[in-house]
């Protein structure tokens, strides 16, 4: 009994000692069992490397060409090289209801590219017109991402020309800019004052700012500002987003008379008009033009219709404010009748009411039937500027019709000598707008422009933003593309 006590406390304490050696770090003396367990199993091998992505670049901007090479690769496959990026940009609603930008996650192919025998891969693309900002580009081989790495892309400016007499035409072309807050608005100052913002939120980061050479002869400095509340952001060096680029530009005014001094509406873009409606069985309708000014005559025709009947045309619009406090909704007015040909056609011209810019629909009605249903874009049109020239202090009214209604069109925001003036609104007058204010500034030519803006929008949006002139207006203004309207005024001595 007591040698087996004596073998069992002998027992213990081997154990014991194992497990303590187990803890330590320790290495027991194997048995024969041991080793022919471990001969059984043996070690594993440690796992490859990961493939790595390397890419080589002067300069990370749209249409700079990337070098992008990995080792490691199964030899003989074909790589596809697949850019992330997001898609979208300013949302509107019902038409009338503008709110923000809403982006979504999106990929595209940069091309497919061969593996080397030595499983190398040795491959250029060229930064395509995109967002700036983070992108990852993924290598997927057989539909399976076997490598990745992000390319921050960065934005470029280029401005011309460079010298021209007041009234010059200023480009400044932009590719890069971002969708993400902080890089997706810059602003231009003009000798240190605000002229607009430049944005490409719907035009995939691309866009040209427009605006014109103002001052006395000689250089003036034109600086392009990060700014995501539409104002320059002065201390850039200590900012977090210090690595964006902050270009300066020099322009020179040269001496001289512009070509012409009269006022001018740049030329309207082409405006999307919903499809014709037609209810009544078997007939047709057309519109033509489909978009003009206040008063453009248009051609309704249309065939299919009940021989001799009486057609009601009836105008669609909006009427009220949305600072009033009694609100605003829809409404209509008749623009007349007419009588259905005996072959069942139409021909009838119509005026173009004195009323709000953007999209109209034009109903005909027999009784309380609609029958058809066409669309208009009334565009906005200058009327008159009082004068032209006079001494400082003059009285300037400028007489603007068709300006628009809704949260992206019912302003417009003007500058006078490239500094920001102020906005004006069409919606409370029906498009009617006076702008009244007094002449400034040294003896010679000067210029007032009056850019497309935005009313207001999200609440969860920097509303800074909102209205400012928008410089990239022919590219990237939301909704309706509505043009810039340009003055000059001469400051005289007496």
């Amino acid at each position: 009994m007591r040698r087996w006590r004596a073998s069992l406390r002998l027992l213990a304490i081997t154990l014991a000692s194992a497990a303590l050696a187990a803890c330590s770090g320790g290495v027991a003396a194997p048995s024969e069992s041991t080793v022919a367990v471990a001969e059984a199993s043996p070690a594993p091998s440690p796992a490859s490397p990961p493939v790595t992505l390397t890419f080589v670049n002067d300069r990370p901007i749209v249409g700079a060409e990337v070098r992008v090479t990995a080792d490691r690769l199964p030899a003989g496959k074909t790589v596809e090289l697949i850019w992330e990026t997001v898609t979208g940009g300013w949302v509107i609603e019902g038409y009338y209801s503008f709110k923000g930008k809403k982006y979504e996650a999106a990929k595209t192919s940069l091309g497919t590219f061969p593996v080397d025998a030595n499983g190398r891969l040795d491959a250029r693309f060229a930064i395509p017109e995109d967002y700036g900002g983070m992108h990852e580009v993924l290598a997927v081989i057989d539909g399976k991402t076997v490598a990745q790495k992000g390319l921050e892309v960065t934005q470029s400016f280029e401005m011309t020309p460079a010298s021209g007499p007041v009234g010059t035409p200023i480009e400044l072309k932009v590719t890069g800019i971002g969708y993400r807050l902080m890089d997706s608005v810059w602003v231009v100052n003009w000798d240190n004052s605000l002229v607009g913002f430049v944005s490409a939120a719907s035009s995939k980061g691309s866009a040209v700012a427009r605006l014109r050479a103002s001052g006395p002869s000689g250089a003036h400095i034109v600086n392009v500002l990060t700014g995501y509340q539409g104002q320059g952001y002065l201390n850039h060096e200590q900012a977090p987003n210090a690595y964006l680029p902050r270009p300066t530009f020099t322009f020179r005014t040269t001496p001289g008379r512009p070509a012409s001094t009269d006022a001018y509406a740049e030329p309207y873009q082409k405006q999307p008009v919903p499809k014709t409606e037609v209810l009544a069985a078997n007939a047709s309708a057309a519109l033509s033009p489909t978009q003009g000014p206040v008063g453009t005559r248009a051609m309704l025709r249309g065939e299919g219709f009940t021989a001799g009947a009486r057609v009601d045309i009836v105008w669609q619009t909006a009427v009220g404010s949305r600072v009033s406090g009694e609100g605003y909704g829809p409404s209509e007015r008749s623009l007349g009748t007419l009588t259905v040909g005996r072959d069942g056609r139409i021909d009838s011209p119509i005026e173009i009411p004195d009323d709000l810019g953007g999209l109209h629909a034009i109903d005909l009605r027999g009784g309380d039937a609609l029958l058809a249903r066409v669309y208009f874009v009334t565009e906005t049109s200058i009327v008159s500027i009082s004068s032209t020239s006079g001494p400082v202090g003059t009285p300037v009214t400028i007489h603007l019709k068709g300006v628009g209604w809704t949260e992206y069109d019912n302003l417009y925001a003007a500058t006078y000598d490239n500094t920001y003036m102020g906005y004006v609104c069409g919606f409370n007058s029906a498009g009617d707008v006076v702008i009244n204010f007094k002449a400034t500034g040294t003896p010679g030519m000067h210029i007032i422009d009056l850019y497309p803006g935005i009313y207001q929008g999200p609440a969860t949006e920097p509303q800074l933003l909102y209205l400012k002139p928008q410089l990239t207006y022919a590219e990237d203004h939301p909704g309706n593309k509505i043009p810039a309207l340009r003055f000059m005024y001469e400051i005289t001595n007496r």
